[in-house]
C-alpha cells in the first residue's frame, strides 16, 4: 500500500472523531430526540432494523446498536431489543457458513475441528460459553455455522451467552442520557 494512502487512513478517523464531537457541540442527541414525534420515531426504528441487517457484510461492531438502543429505550425495555436484533444481525453469517461448510478440504478440517469441539461440549452449552466469551460475534457464527451447530442450538445459545453483554451496553447506553460535560469537569483527577 502506497505511503499516502496509509497515512490517509490513519489520519481518517481523527477527522471522523473531530466531526462527530463537533455535530454534538452543535446538537445534543437528548434534544434531537425530544422533538421527535410519532413519524420520526418510526425512522429511527427503521433505521435501528436497517443497521441490524446491513451490519454482519460491513463487519460494524455489534455494541453500536446495542448503547445506541440503551440510550434510546433504557435498560428494562432495551435488553429484549438488544438481544432481538443481535439475533437477527448474528443470523446471516451463520446461515452462510453453514451453507459453505463443505466447500474446499481447508474449510473442511476448520469444520472438523469446530465439530469435535461441539461434540464435547455440546451444542448448547458452547454457544452459550462462546457468546459468554469477548469473541467478536460475527467470529462465533462463522465458528457455529462451520462446526455444524443447529439452528435451535445457535438462537437459543446466543440468546443466552449474550443476555449479559445486552445488559452491559443497554446500560451503558442509558448511563449517557445524564452525561455532560459540565459533569466531567467537576471530576477530581487526584
Amino acid at each position: 500500500m502506497p505511503t499516502w494512502r496509509r497515512r490517509t487512513l490513519q489520519i481518517l478517523p481523527l477527522f471522523g472523531l473531530a466531526f462527530v464531537i463537533g455535530v454534538h457541540w452543535l446538537y445534543s442527541p437528548a434534544a434531537v430526540f425530544e422533538s421527535l414525534d410519532e413519524r420520526g420515531w418510526m425512522l429511527v426504528a427503521i433505521e435501528v432494523t436497517l443497521f441490524y441487517l446491513i451490519r454482519p457484510f460491513v463487519l460494524w461492531p455489534l455494541s453500536l446498536a446495542s448503547v445506541f438502543l440503551g440510550y434510546l429505550v433504557g435498560f428494562p425495555s432495551g435488553v429484549p431489543l438488544v438481544l432481538t436484533g443481535t439475533l437477527v444481525t448474528c443470523l446471516p453469517p451463520f446461515l452462510l457458513a453453514d451453507y459453505f461448510q463443505d466447500v474446499n478440504g481447508y474449510v473442511s478440517r476448520i469444520s472438523a475441528t469446530g465439530e469435535s469441539i461441539v461434540t464435547t461440549t455440546g451444542e448448547l452449552r458452547g454457544m452459550v460459553a462462546a457468546r459468554l466469551s469477548p469473541a467478536p460475534a460475527d467470529s462465533v457464527s462463522i465458528g457455529a455455522g462451520l462446526a455444524g451447530v443447529s439452528s435451535w442450538n445457535f438462537a437459543l445459545g446466543t440468546l443466552i451467552g449474550e443476555l449479559p453483554w445486552a445488559i452491559f451496553y443497554v446500560t451503558i447506553g442509558q448511563s449517557l442520557r445524564s452525561f455532560s460535560s459540565d459533569s466531567v469537569q467537576t471530576v477530581n483527577i487526584e
